[in-house]
C-alpha cells in the first residue's frame, strides 16, 4: 500500500467534491487516485474522507465497477452500505 501522505490529497479532494451518492463518490475516488487506485487505496481514502469504518470501506471496494467477482456489490448495495457515513456528504 502507498504511504498515507500520497493518498491524503485524494481523500481531501474527495471530501470536498460535489459527489453526493456512494456511486458518485466511488467513481470520483477512482478518478482522483488514478494509477494509485487499488482496493487498499480506495478503502483508505473512503475512511479518511468520510470516517467510514474499516470493514465497511473494505466491503465497498467490492463494488461491481471495481470487482467483477461473484460477491461484487450492486449500486443499491453500495448505497445502502455507505449511507450511514454519507448522509451529510
Amino acid at each position: 500500500m502507498l504511504a498515507p501522505s500520497l493518498l491524503d490529497p485524494a481523500a481531501e479532494k474527495l471530501m470536498c467534491s460535489e459527489a453526493s451518492s456512494a456511486t458518485e463518490i466511488a467513481r470520483t475516488a477512482r478518478e482522483l487516485l488514478g494509477d494509485r487506485f487499488s482496493s487498499c487505496s480506495f478503502t483508505y481514502v473512503l475512511m479518511r474522507a468520510f470516517d467510514v469504518e474499516f470493514y465497511a470501506a473494505a466491503e465497498a471496494a467490492r463494488w461491481h465497477e471495481f470487482d467483477s467477482g461473484p460477491r461484487s456489490l450492486s449500486n443499491d448495495e453500495l448505497e445502502a452500505l455507505l449511507s450511514p457515513w454519507l448522509t451529510n456528504a
